[in-house]
């Protein structure tokens, strides 16, 4: 996969993993929108990241993520004590593992990224997860998924009588060619700048911001809004991400982080439908209506199209802002 490292895997489940809050070794300067361990957890650091999801059965997944470099340093190939080795370098961690016992046989993927060379042909076609993988940073593959089986079936009901699948395939295929390249592209600048928290944490707003935007417009009833993951091909966003993606990837964004920063929430404003752009919220972001309400004109909606949509997907705004 062109402009990401060629990342290694290792993880498994476990019982005894105490949350980050009774460690007490988290610092938060306020009070979270949410409790910090309801949520995926990510601690990122250069070079790498580590993942937990606490299931509400007390069974904690997680798992490191190396580019090629880390992975011989931890020795990855070689678990668990390529684990063990992992936690005695981040301090937070061996806190909450101190108790913790795998229940599974640890997993060690060797390659994470690939690309299919042919995604489909006569009578057939890949799902975007076969077709292709980035990195399970963003959890991406979830939406490339979805988009893929909602596609496939619009071209089933189309041709269901001639039968002819070639030319929709094909295209199929091109598409999700390019949303995974477009993936690749914001993966890439993330492991890029991990050693570099405030832009990797600006960069994350590109993905959260046309994911937030895509899936509103789709619940608005207004898909061509959001034809594409990423909005790849959106007329003003596809190429202005490219470009500060190209630019985050550069010695710029060491060079100059501020100036990147300031970049990225110019090119994510436009299509900023949940206060990703507010700095006052020190990049915690709560669910609160009034950002959509606020936005709507983003979406070519109206208020009262906002509060509706709301309402039918069973979420009452306790507040609202004056039109």
């Amino acid at each position: 996969m062109p402009g990401l490292p060629a990342t290694q895997a290792l993880y498994s489940h476990f019982t005894g993993v105490q949350r980050l809050a009774s460690t007490g070794s988290l610092a938060l300067d306020g009070q979270p929108p949410y409790p910090v361990d309801d949520a995926a957890v990510h601690h990122i650091f250069d070079q790498g990241w580590v993942w937990m999801l606490h299931f509400c059965n007390g069974v904690t997944s997680a798992g490191i993520v190396a580019t090629p470099a880390l992975a011989e340093q931890l020795q990855l190939s070689d678990p668990p004590a390529a684990w063990n080795r992992m936690l005695d370098r981040a301090p937070i961690l061996r806190a909450q593992f101190q108790n913790a016992k795998p229940i599974q046989p640890f997993r060690h993927i060797s390659r994470l990224p690939f690309r299919s060379a042919t995604i489909s042909g006569r009578n057939w076609a890949l799902l975007p997860s076969a077709a292709g993988f980035a990195d399970p940073l963003l959890s991406t593959g979830f939406p490339l998924t979805l988009l893929g089986i909602s596609r496939l079936a619009e071209i089933l009901e189309r041709n269901r009588t001639t039968g002819d699948f070639t030319a929709q395939l094909e295209e199929y295929s091109a598409k999700t060619d390019a949303e995974l390249l477009a993936t690749a592209r914001l993966i890439g600048a993330l492991y890029a700048n991990m050693a570099n928290f405030p832009v990797f944490a600006a960069l994350t707003l590109l993905y959260f911001a046309a994911a937030s935007y895509s899936e509103t417009a789709r619940r608005l009833g207004r898909p061509e809004l959001a034809s594409s993951f990423l909005l790849y091909d959106h007329p003003v966003f596809g190429p202005d991400c490219a470009r500060v993606l190209q630019r985050a990837n550069s010695a710029q964004a060491a060079a100059n982080p501020d100036s990147v920063i300031n970049e990225i929430l110019r090119v994510v404003e436009p299509i900023d439908v949940a206060g990703l752009t507010n700095r006052a919220r020190r990049n915690w972001f709560p669910v609160d209506a009034d950002d959509l309400l606020l936005a709507a004109h983003k979406l070519n909606a109206t208020r009262e199209e906002i509060l509706q949509m709301l309402a039918r997907c069973g979420f009452t705004p306790a507040t609202s802002s004056p039109s």
